[in-house]
């Protein structure tokens, strides 16, 4: 009998321990949202790959189409990472004090480039957006690599 109540009380004392398993693995995706975030991910490159190969060399004829397929293509690259760290933990990352110039300078970049390629038709300007969109694309995924 003590020793069951020695085991029971050593196991109540390890699951208590701040840097315990549970703790350790609960920010690991599950299966389900790995597999969302792949598909996200795959459709996002998939739609940028498609404004560059496709529209990019008609998009002096059609600004549109490069604008809304390369936007939409990172907005499912972004989606992705909602899956990968969770909604909750995406939203606050994305609006932390250090974070929050870039979110709002990716967003603005977007919704720019839409803007000025459905409303105002502009090549030039959809260009300009573009090219502020992919820096801050590339600068999203770069700063997820450790190191």
């Amino acid at each position: 009998m003590l020793l069951v109540w020695s085991l029971f009380r050593v196991s109540r004392g390890v699951s208590n321990i701040p840097g315990n398993l549970k703790s350790a693995t609960s920010n690991i995706p599950s299966g389900k949202w790995l597999m969302y975030f792949g598909l996200l991910l795959a459709s996002g490159v998939f739609f940028v790959f498609v404004a560059f190969t496709v529209f990019l060399p008609v998009i002096v004829i059609v600004p549109q189409k490069f604008a809304l397929c390369f936007t939409v293509g990172c907005g499912f690259i972004i989606g992705s990472f909602f899956m990968l760290k969770g909604p909750k933990n995406q939203f606050l990352h994305m609006t932390s004090t250090e974070r929050l110039p870039f979110t709002l300078g990716f967003i603005g970049s977007m919704v720019g480039t839409i803007y000025v390629s459905m409303v105002l038709h502009s090549y030039i300007l959809s260009v300009f957006f573009a090219v502020i969109q992919v820096l801050a694309l590339a600068y999203y995924c770069i700063s997820y690599f450790p190191g």
